[in-house]
This record gives C-alpha cells, structure tokens and sequence, in this order.
C-alpha cells in the first residue's frame, strides 16, 4: 500500500500552510519584543506606559502559540519519550506509531470543534477584551484554525505510517491486530464517558490515569498530548462530559494567552540573538586564554565558557550544543582525550538550567507561583559552585593521567587582559537584565524583551545578522515557544483532573501519617527525579511533577525556593545520565565518530563530582538562599 500522487499532494499543501501560518506567529514574536521594550522605555522615562500592552502581549502569545502548533508537528519536535518504542521493530515501531497520532488526531479535533463553538457563542455575545475592548471571537478561531491545522498535519501522518504498516506486514492479515488494538483503546474511553459502568472512586480513577498516562507516553506519545488526553479523559468520568468539553474551550485559550509565559520566548529569543551575535566563541577564546597553558585547561575554559554563554541563553540544551561546536576542535587540535573533552562539555552544558536566566526556573517559579526573580538569585551560587566543583574534578583526572588533557601554549597576560574585552557583551547583556529585575525596573517578561532587544542590538552592530538568520531565530523560537506551551495546555488539563481526583492531598496525608524522616521522603523524591531526568527533559519533567510533589515539600518544611533549585539540579544531572542524557546525544550529533558509550565513561567523573555538589547544597542550604534573603 502507498501513497497516491493526489494524498503526496495534499500532503505538500498541508505542510506548506502549516509553515506559512507559523511564520505569522513568529514575525508577531518580533512585534510584542518591541512593544514591551517601548512600554518599557515609556514607562520609566515618560511616565506613560502603553495602554493594553498587556493584553496585546496575551493576544499575541495565543497566536505565536496555535499558528505554530502544526509546524512543530511537521518537524516532529514535539517532546515524546521513545526509550521503548526505540527497540521495538520497525514494523511494531509503526504500528504504535499510528495508534498514537489516532488519539493525537482525536484530542485535537475535539479542541477544534470545541473552541469554534466558543467562537460562535461569544460572537453572538459581543465579548470584548477589559481594557482596549478588543472582540475575543476572532483569538478562538484563530486557535480552532491552528489546532485544525495541526489535526490535518497529524491525519497525513497517520495516513503515512498506516501505509507503512500495510507495506511492513507484507502477507499479514493485520485487520486483528488493530481490532484488538481498537477494543483496549475504547474500553478506557468508554469507562471515562459514562458509556461502560464501572464503579471506581475518584482516587482510584486519579491513580488509573498516571498509569495510562505512562502507558501512552512509553509508547512514545507526546508528553502534552498524553497529558491532555488522559486528563479530559479524567474529567470526563469525575465531574461529566460537559465539564470536561468546557475545559477544552478555556483551559488551551487561557494558558496560551497568559501573560507571565511570554517570558518563555523571550529569554529564548534572547538565547538565539546571543548565539549568532558570536557571544560564544568569544567567552570560550577568553576563558582559553587564561586556562588554556595548564594542563587540562581547555576543558576548565570549556566548562568556563559554558556558565558565561549560560547567563545570556537560559538552556542546557543549547549551551551544549553551541559550546560543543567552539570548544570541541580546539581540544581535538592539542590532542585532548576524547573522555575528558566530551564529557567536559556535557557536564558544562547543564550549567545552563541553573544560572539564571534559567527556563526551568521560570516553569517552576510559575507552576509554584514563586518569584522568579528569587528563584535567579538563587541559581547564582551553586552555578558558581558548580564551575569550581567541575574544575577541580578535571585537576584531579589530569593529575592521575596527564595525557588526558596536555598543556596549550601560554599567552602572555597582555592578551589576556586584552581577551576581557570581549566579555562586554556577555555582562552588559546579563547586568541589564539581571539588574533590571533586582532594582524593580522590569519584571521578568519585561527583562526578558529587554535582553533579546539588547541581544539583537549587539549581533546588529557587530554585523553578525541578516534577514534570514532573524528569521531563522524567530522560527527556532516560535517553535519551541508552541512545543512548550501545548505541554502546559496538557498539563493544566491533567492537573485539574488530578485535583479532583484529590491524588495530591491523599498522597501528602499517606506521607505524613507514616512518620517517616523529612530528609527521607527529599532523597526518595530526588531519587525520582533523577530516573525521569534519565528519560525527560528537564522542563516537561517539572510541569509533569510538581502539581504532585510541591504539595509534600510544602508540607515538611522545606523552603521553596531552595527546593526549586535542588531540582535543576537533580535535572541538570539527569541530562547526563544514561540510558538517555539529552545533552549527551547533542554531543553525539557532533561527534558522530564517537560512540555514546564513550560519551558516558567520560561523564561519570563529572557526575560523581555532582553527587558531592548536591549533597552541599542539601545540607547547607543557606547556599541557595544567601542571595534570595538579601532580596528580602
């Protein structure tokens, strides 16, 4: 079975549109960076901010989020877990494949369906914006229009891998299999809509859905539409279908016109500025020039340059990546092993979910409702303890094995205090923003519009930027931008149904009835954390969990704030820990040549040194805090 010339055509429009309708999105993204900057600059020179900046920031975001859906889609970014389906058969592979994006397709049709209905509701009502009394039809079909596109998107594909079923089980009658596969699909949806009765209270119904969410996200589903699914599937057994299908018309139009998530583009924005504006190949030549002569010095400069790219970029992902393409042939030159050069920018790379400004300190200062800005402060010390802790552990392994990293040539310190220079960049860049939201002048979206301006200033005057790699920023961003907030969509739909169920309350009072010891129940949830970090990214693994175990670390005590940055640390680690590592396979992309069982050996000095780091920082807390209560 194959594809017919006609569905290949269908297919290339499909996908067109959804690229056209994204690019929309993301020159819009460009628009509310300059909007906030001018209200901004208003505000504290004239004393006249822009009246509905706010909600046309909200109405923008909803935009850059649902006209990106489809796109993200098209280039299968969504974040998914495909540590089981990775060994299956290509033909079983396939046929989970399309049993996925079959409930994928059908959780979106119903949002699509849904919200077109709260368009025409709120058309014939003449509902209109508070402040600038914009009408809010329009923002519904516009996110109808792109949760539609999307549900095209992910119908060729369903089509696409059907054939290839067809085609892979070549003289096999698969019509059984997927009967069987339809029954246990149905029976769960069935239970949920009232249609099979069976008798479960709501604490077993919350408990059955984590199951079934694990289930769907292990056959390599994406994590947001698994959540969505199985929480409207919550839903609609607790409180009844017409509640749950409300919740498909307020819950994706209010988190993705919230206004504090336009921090998330915005520090990423920033991030992809920095990134071509050369920031990194000048932070790494300043850090080689005062380490490089030592031995084991490019990859302490490795590791040095890391945590400086991170203060402008807010990713571990990409402070990997960028700092792997600079860092890496350097140590090739001077014969550095490969152990110690890649395992160096591993670890160095998850600095950059800890030194501010850190996404996933902004998903967990939102989810927790704490300051974000504190939450920064926070970061602060134990990145710096992180870069010291990194560094001794690459004296250590040079001084057992000197041919692990040789020495480079010296450099005079007229050049290096000459390399200073090129740090401006870097630190005027995180003083305006870190400054700024320290001595209240902008919030952290406002920051986060301010540094991107600044960013992209910088790669302008160092004529580091044209047309396309603006729009080549802009796209990386919407894309992430809607690949981010389609999981909160998911997640607030799943949370909500968790609260019903009361699995957070019960599970607190059950912790708390045991008695057990406060430090116990820290080292029993980081030891959690630290296997989803094996097969999560970090930020899908926090909005994942914290509805869950806040509610318990509230509870015992424990602060936080020092709790949020205990966390991107266990993350941090877990981006570094087999069977997965997401910066490790970053590294492997590359160093192709190099095996990732290499990679590994040489990151397991660096994640013994971050066992000892955690353990300070857990028993010293006062380390995380110490910024934070002068805040105060």
């Amino acid at each position: 079975m194959t594809l017919t010339k006609s569905v290949c055509k269908i297919k290339e429009f499909i996908y067109t549109l959804s690229r056209g309708i994204n690019s929309i999105g993301v020159v819009l993204l460009m628009g509310m960076m300059l909007l906030i900057v001018v209200d901004v600059f208003l505000r504290l020179v004239c004393n006249q901010p822009i009246m509905g900046a706010y909600e046309i920031v909200q109405f923008i975001m909803m935009i850059l989020v649902y006209l990106g859906l489809a796109s993200t889609a098209v280039q299968k970014v969504h974040i998914g877990i495909d540590l089981m389906v990775a060994r299956f058969s290509e033909r079983t592979r396939a046929f989970v494949d399309s049993l996925t994006l079959l409930l994928g397709f059908g959780f979106f049709a119903l949002v699509t369906w849904r919200n077109i209905l709260r368009a025409r509701v709120l058309l014939l009502e003449n509902e209109t914006s508070f402040l600038l009394s914009i009408p809010t039809f329009p923002f519904y079909y516009i996110l109808a229009f792109g949760c539609g596109v999307l549900c095209l998107v992910l119908l060729v594909q369903l089509i696409e891998t059907i054939a290839k079923v067809y085609r892979l089980f070549a003289g096999i009658w698969i019509g059984p299999m997927y009967a069987l596969a339809s029954v246990i699909i149905w029976i769960p949806f069935a239970v949920a809509v009232g249609w099979l009765e069976i008798e479960m209270n709501s604490l077993t119904a919350g408990i059955w859905g984590i199951m079934i969410l694990f289930i769907l996200m292990a056959a390599g589903m994406p994590i947001a539409f698994a959540m969505g699914l199985v929480g409207l599937a919550g839903w609609c057994y607790i409180v009844g279908v017409d509640a749950a299908f409300g919740q498909l018309e307020t819950t994706p139009f209010g988190v993705g016109s919230e206004y504090i998530l336009s921090v998330v583009p915005l520090f990423l924005l920033m991030g992809q500025f920095a990134f071509h504006s050369g920031l990194s190949e000048e932070l790494y030549d300043t850090s080689y020039k005062w380490l490089g002569q030592y031995p084991g010095g490019l990859a302490m400069a490795t590791v040095g340059g890391c945590a400086a790219f991170a203060a402008v970029s807010g990713s571990g992902v990409a402070t990997a990546a960028t700092m792997g393409t600079v860092a890496l042939p350097a140590m090739k030159k001077y014969q550095y092993s490969t152990r110690l050069a890649l395992g160096s920018l591993a670890a160095g790379g998850t600095i950059g979910i800890l030194i501010p400004p850190s996404i996933v300190f902004i998903l967990y200062g939102i989810l927790t409702e704490q300051s974000i800005g504190k939450l920064f402060l926070a970061g602060l010390l134990p990145g710096v303890l992180t870069v010291i802790i990194y560094v001794i552990t690459i004296l250590l392994q040079v001084r057992l094995n000197p041919k692990l990293g040789p020495p480079g040539p010296a450099t005079k310190l007229k050049e290096k205090m000459a390399s200073l220079r090129q740090t401006r960049g870097m630190l005027a860049l995180f003083i305006l923003v870190m400054g700024g939201i320290y001595l209240g002048f902008f919030t952290p979206t406002e920051a986060g519009a301010v540094g991107a301006f600044g960013a992209f200033l910088l790669a302008l005057l160092r004529k580091k930027i044209n047309w396309k790699i603006l729009y080549a920023c802009l796209l990386y961003t919407g894309r992430t931008t809607a690949m981010l907030i389609i999981i909160f969509v998911g997640a607030m739909l799943f949370n909500y149904f968790l609260a019903l169920s009361e699995l957070p309350e019960k599970t607190v009072r059950l912790i708390t009835d045991l008695a057990l010891n406060r430090y116990g129940v820290l080292t029993a949830i980081l030891l959690m954390y630290l296997l989803l970090g094996c097969v999560m990214d970090s930020g899908s693994m926090i909005i994942l969990t914290i509805p869950i175990v806040y509610p318990i670390i509230k509870t015992f005590g424990f602060d936080p704030i020092w709790f949020g940055v205990i966390i991107v640390m266990v993350a941090e680690i877990g981006a570094i820990t087999p069977p997965v590592g997401l910066n490790v396979f970053v590294l492997n992309a590359i160093a192709p040549e190099v095996p990732v069982s290499e990679i590994f050996r040489g990151i397991l000095p660096f994640w013994g040194a971050d066992m000892i780091r955690l353990t300070i920082l857990v028993m010293i807390p006062e380390i995380s805090l110490f910024l934070p209560n002068i805040m105060k």
